[in-house]
């Protein structure tokens, strides 16, 4: 069981790691996946470390790449990037937090991916947090250079760039992109190019009055070639009470963009992953939710976890979701602990290249044995009938051949990722230990094999491996591939 936090404290402690959700493990449409900003047609892995320092200014922050290959994720290659890096538009400065948001995607159609990148904390001119969206380009030799995405709304709202996500909302074959000024969401029409212009712009309205959108991911929830829309956002609760609702929506791509006009409900949540676990076709929606005691009176203690089922008209959301996970559940391992921090982090890949999606789930503040808030991930087998009850796995660093140990206050499964990277059918397991040495990070990787994912081979890395300073820096923020 993890230690009694208040709401407040989990907020700040998840805060960019889980809820600065590029929705961190989400899947834009595939057209270009697996996520290959080299060119060599591996997959390859971006994250951020937000929080870290650059050339002396607390909280700059910064993105890396490590690319992928035969063998798996290599830290010896990969690509640093900040705002003081040649070629990037602005300035590492304190308290910009850039990469608090990434998502990739190959925004200008050259065959590369790109790399969106939200710094919410930067001052434009004289507006104090106003927040910047910086597009990096992929080549043949990685990420470099970089241009800045214009804000839609300058004097209507600050922190632009807190939430991205990417994907072909109208089915033309160009990537769009989704942003976020905490509760004034955006799409971007592609293509973009390197001199800053974009197709058409369309504010996203919520379904009512919101104070913040805490997750957002795009994926095909009915197999019409066009991406969907997935977000939650959070509304004060009625008659006066303190606290909040977590509430999400849908909003379906079609030929003209997407379709704001019929949001389909979803049920709340603080991270977000679409992909397809039973095989069908169609996109299914994880929404993880640690914070069901404050957010959404579910009754559960520890998090909980629910899969809504694609289906030809779009995502199903009636009385039956295709799995309502909390560690009480039938076939999830552990218990319904408070503030364990179940489902702070979802993401959906097929582990043993069986055809059907499996399910990666962090539980950030999960006991080990004595050891208090080390963290821990589970992995959910999807299967035709949808998320498997038996053969759950949990990973942890005390788990044989992963490297490490479990450490109070590590944070292991603050972000977690599914993703081809070795080209083999096999998605690999890659878990982030936000706070591993006291806040510095790390990023662990376990490879796919025909029966899941293994601890032969596994690797571990932080910031030094990368060439960079080890401190405070929320390093692995945002794992996507």
């Amino acid at each position: 069981m993890g230690t009694r936090i208040t709401a407040a404290v989990l907020a700040a402690a998840l805060t960019p790691l889980a809820l600065a959700l590029s929705a961190p493990a989400a899947h834009a449409v595939p057209a270009a996946a697996p996520y290959d900003f080299n060119g060599d047609g591996y997959g390859d892995v971006a994250f951020a470390a937000p929080y870290a320092k650059v050339d002396g200014q607390g909280m700059a922050g910064y993105v890396a790449v490590v690319y992928g290959g035969a063998t798996g994720l290599d830290p010896a290659k990969n690509t640093v990037i900040s705002q003081n890096t040649a070629g990037v538009p602005g300035a590492a400065e304190a308290e910009d937090t850039f990469g608090e948001a990434i998502a990739p995607a190959d925004l200008n159609g050259d065959g590369y991916t790109d790399l969106a990148v939200g710094s919410p904390g930067e001052d434009v001119g004289d507006d104090v947090d106003g927040g910047s969206v910086t597009v990096l380009w992929g080549s043949a030799s990685g990420l470099k250079n970089g241009t800045t995405v214009k804000d839609p709304a300058v004097s209507a709202h600050d922190h632009w760039g807190n939430l991205l996500t990417a994907g072909d909302f109208d089915g033309d074959g160009k990537a769009d992109l989704a942003a976020s000024a905490y509760a004034d969401p955006y799409v971007l029409r592609g293509p973009f190019t390197t001199i800053g212009t974009t197709g058409a712009v369309k504010r996203v309205a919520l379904p009512e009055a919101s104070y913040s959108v805490d997750a957002m991911a795009a994926g095909d929830t009915n197999d019409d070639g066009r991406s969907d829309l997935a977000l939650t956002y959070r509304v004060h609760l009625d008659s006066g009470e303190s606290g909040s609702w977590s509430k999400g929506a849908a909003y379906l791509g079609t030929a003209t963009g997407l379709d704001t006009s019929l949001p389909r409900p979803l049920n709340g949540g603080t991270s977000l992953a679409l992909g397809d676990i039973d095989g069908d076709g169609y996109d299914e929606i994880a929404l993880g939710n640690v914070f069901t005691e404050e957010v959404d009176h579910s009754g559960s203690l520890g998090g909980r976890v629910v899969v809504i089922r694609g289906s030809e008209g779009g995502p199903v959301n009636g009385d039956a979701p295709m799995a309502e996970l909390t560690q009480d559940s039938e076939g999830v391992p552990g218990a319904d602990e408070a503030n364990d921090g179940f489902g702070s982090a979802v993401s959906i890949g097929d582990t043993n290249g069986d055809g059907y999606g499996d399910l990666a789930i962090g539980v950030v503040f999960e006991d080990v044995g004595t050891i208090e808030d080390t963290g821990a991930t589970i992995l959910m087998n999807g299967s035709a009938s949808g998320v498997s009850r038996t053969g759950a796995r949990t990973f942890t660093q005390n788990t044989a051949g992963v490297p490490g140990s479990a450490e109070a206050l590590d944070y292991f499964g603050s972000d977690v990722l599914l993703a081809d990277v070795t080209k083999d059918g096999h998605a690999e397991f890659t878990a982030t230990a936000g706070f591993e040495d006291e806040g510095i990070g790390a990023i662990t990787a376990l490879r796919g094999s025909a029966t899941g994912p293994v601890t032969d081979g596994a690797r571990t890395f932080g910031p030094g491996s990368l060439g960079q300073i080890r401190s405070y820096g929320a390093f692995g923020a945002g794992l996507i591939g």
